[in-house]
């Protein structure tokens, strides 16, 4: 095995112990998520038992105050109804800045629970030091089948030409006043 420079054992060396420091931090965070937790929730017995005798009182402020904080957080995100709003670099771009924000308003507060993304990562990042949202784009194919009747020659030909639509089962009846002969389907009038 070659040796070694002090360079490589020094460098080594700092990256165990920013390591070592760094799961030594997010022990301490655990710890400190899980006491406001259960401060929140009204429990403090870790911190102030009871005594025999006493009040068991518990205090609240924690929950009261996320709790008091939560409507004005809120109110500061979702009042205006855009959410998200893209501003023009230049006159060009006036019509799609527009544009995008109405779409990405849309998906945020039509297409997803917008208002309970956001309340759930406030909350989070209040309580545990930290919200996180998980965003991912999805896209699948979905097959629709639909039914005409009563279409003539025209308005058959233009479905059959277009790309998109795959014809499944198509079926021709006779229509009034035409019979059939040993030529095809001719119009009554000739009889």
């Amino acid at each position: 095995m070659p040796k070694m420079s002090a360079a490589e054992l020094k460098s080594l060396l700092a990256n165990e112990k920013a390591s070592a420091l760094s799961g030594m931090a997010s022990s301490k965070l655990s710890e400190d998520r899980s006491k406001a937790t259960d401060y929140f929730m009204g429990d403090m017995s870790r911190d102030l038992p009871a005594q025999d005798g006493r009040s068991s009182a518990v205090s609240t402020d924690v929950s009261d105050t996320i709790e008091g904080l939560m409507p004005t957080l809120m109110d500061i995100f979702t009042s205006g109804g855009e959410v998200v709003k893209f501003y023009p670099v230049g006159p060009e771009d006036i019509e799609a800045a527009a544009q995008e924000t109405d779409y990405i308003n849309h998906v945020f507060n039509e297409k997803n629970p917008g208002f309970m993304v956001l309340y759930s990562f406030i909350k989070d990042a209040l309580l545990h030091k930290n919200g996180v949202v998980k965003v991912w784009w999805e896209e699948e194919e979905r097959e629709e089948r639909q039914t005409y009747y009563d279409l003539d020659d025209m308005q058959f030909a233009m479905i059959a030409a277009d790309d998109s639509m795959e014809i499944i089962e198509h079926t021709v009846k006779d229509r009034p006043g035409e019979v059939e002969n040993d030529a095809g389907t001719e119009s009554d009038r000739a009889y």
